[in-house]
């Protein structure tokens, strides 16, 4: 028999003549456990298609998941596959957006290409039990996506995938149509998927043969991707040291913004050059603390808290300073804009304030998400943006070994 040459618009391994492609197979898992909590699993493996999207839809009516008058359950779907239908996979991203399901690449599983798109779509629980209409504006919750040890998650670019043997001017343009098409829908809808368009760059550079894989610090991180292997703790940490401290500043100074944190380092090495200059010519004395660590205030008793600037503010008039404490395992980062080191303490002259007071002023500068679970610091924020998730322990342990710890309280 003799196949209609067709051109389609792919994100995955995929050439393969028109009505052969298979659709990726729904299934029901049952309970799960997603992130310490209770959930129900569905299970998305196979080629990415058309149907897929109503697929999802039928597999939560077989397991008698619907809008009954109350919150749905928390849902997660696993996703493992190499890809398929660029478009699809957007689909697949807003409907788990509107339905409020969040997404996971189980350890040994792998989501490429168009997975990875559908995997963005990934969302905290609906709080409200009536759908959200697919002509309605779309949810605007927080993600909930995540990746496990081992898993693999990789975007490139769409590319023209003609199946058939010959080519022609017609369906080799319908293919570049789509594909502008397509990449033109990414860029309208990232931002409801809480993906900075001034990243999208990162994902659609790669060539069908060159997958950008979120397997790294600052990838997981800007993507805003859970990493759930909780094997390394804050408290479980022997200590802290002032490289661990900046990489978490600078990293979270970016991350909670939704940025790559990548050029960060640059920028904060020439902030801290531009105030040791500046203070030498104030004679303030200040230049001594371009890493300093002062006592303030925490509850009964005080606290080490770690400061040093790492940015401007957008106006360029003052720098942008990130105090890292308390110094131990409750630690976080909180940023504030002042020109000089006594402008940055104001608020505690004589030593009064406590930190929490302190570090939820109105001088502490709002950024990212305002969910403290989502915000949280975790080990993985205080390596190099460029740190393989797998060797995030050995890079801490590298510090630890060559520097001094911050005293903790």
């Amino acid at each position: 028999m003799r196949w209609r040459l067709c051109a389609s618009l792919s994100l995955g391994i995929f050439l393969g003549l028109a009505g052969m492609v298979q659709a990726a197979e729904v299934r029901f898992v049952g309970k799960v456990e997603h992130k310490g909590s209770e959930a129900v699993g569905f299970r998305l493996e196979g080629e990415i298609n058309d149907t897929d999207s109503a697929s999802v839809k039928v597999a939560l009516a077989k397991a008698g998941i619907s809008n009954d008058g109350e919150v749905w359950p928390r849902i997660v779907v696993e996703l493992n596959s190499s890809g398929g239908s660029y478009q699809a996979g957007l689909d697949l991203a807003l409907l788990f957006r509107r339905l409020g399901l969040a997404t996971v690449v189980k350890s040994g599983d792998h989501c490429f290409s168009a997975c990875a798109l559908a995997f963005l779509g990934g969302t905290q629980r609906a709080t409200d039990p009536t759908p959200a209409p697919e002509d309605g504006p779309i949810p605007d919750q927080l993600p909930d996506r995540s990746i496990a040890r081992d898993a693999l998650l990789g975007f490139h670019a769409p590319y023209l995938a003609l199946s058939g043997s010959s080519y022609t001017a017609d369906n080799v343009s319908e293919a570049y149509t789509a594909a502008v098409l397509g990449i033109s829908r990414f860029i309208a809808t990232a931002d409801h998927l809480y993906v900075s368009t001034a990243e999208l760059p990162k994902l659609l550079k790669p060539t069908r043969d060159d997958l950008y894989m979120a397997d790294n610090v600052d990838a997981v991180r800007f993507l805003g991707i859970d990493y759930i292997d909780y094997a390394l703790q804050i408290r479980d940490l022997k200590g802290i040291t002032p490289s661990m401290i900046l990489n978490a500043c600078v990293n979270r100074y970016y991350h909670l913004r939704g940025r790559s944190s990548l050029a960060g380092y640059g920028m904060a090495a020439s902030v801290r050059e531009e105030f040791v200059e500046g203070s030498k010519l104030l004679e303030n004395g200040e230049e001594k603390e371009v890493f300093g660590v002062r006592r303030i205030k925490y509850g009964e008793r005080s606290t080490n808290v770690v400061f040093t600037p790492i940015a401007k503010t957008d106006d360029g008039r003052s720098f942008v300073w990130c105090l890292f404490g308390p110094v131990g395992s409750d630690a976080t980062t909180i940023y504030k804009p002042a020109g000089t080191v006594e402008e940055l303490f104001a608020e505690l002259r004589n030593g009064s304030g406590q930190w929490w007071e302190f570090s939820s002023s109105q001088t502490t500068m709002k950024i990212g998400h305002t969910d403290p679970i989502e915000t949280m610091m975790r080990v993985l924020d205080m390596v190099p943006p460029e740190t393989k998730l797998n060797d995030v322990g050995k890079i801490v342990g590298q510090y630890q070994a060559d520097e001094m710890n911050i005293p903790s309280p």
